[in-house]
């Protein structure tokens, strides 16, 4: 009867230990069925990361923290217009914030950039 094929890697103290929590925590029967399941785990990862060309969770977390950049403005401006209720909005004045709200997206991207550039 034929064995599988081994691989031994040596393992810092602080490194096995945390293998060992992992073992405990999820209920796997040894530590090499815990450093199998966690090898097996991280190639799954790297291989999708090769052949996948979505997009990575810190693009969706930048894309994200312009929305919010974004909304943050238009909520102020929506304040702003609303803080008076005896106010009666003229057609122009939609138009005037129609054209507002077009560049707040630039304007959120900038700070988007500025933030992520540690510059505010």
């Amino acid at each position: 009867m034929a064995r599988n094929p081994r691989i031994q890697v040596p393992f810092s103290d602080a490194l096995y230990q945390r293998i060992d929590n992992y073992k405990t925590a999820n209920g796997v029967a040894t530590i090499t069925d815990a450093a199998r399941e966690l090898i097996e785990f991280a190639l799954v990862i790297k291989e999708r990361t090769l052949n996948d060309d979505s997009r990575t969770t810190r693009e969706l977390l930048e894309e994200l923290l312009a929305k919010e950049y974004q909304n943050e403005t238009t909520i102020n401006q929506i304040y702003l217009h609303t803080v008076d209720l005896n106010k009666k909005i003229e057609h122009s004045q939609i138009d005037f914030t129609k054209e507002k709200l077009k560049s707040f997206k630039q304007k959120a991207m900038e700070k988007r950039d500025r933030f992520l550039n540690r510059e505010e």
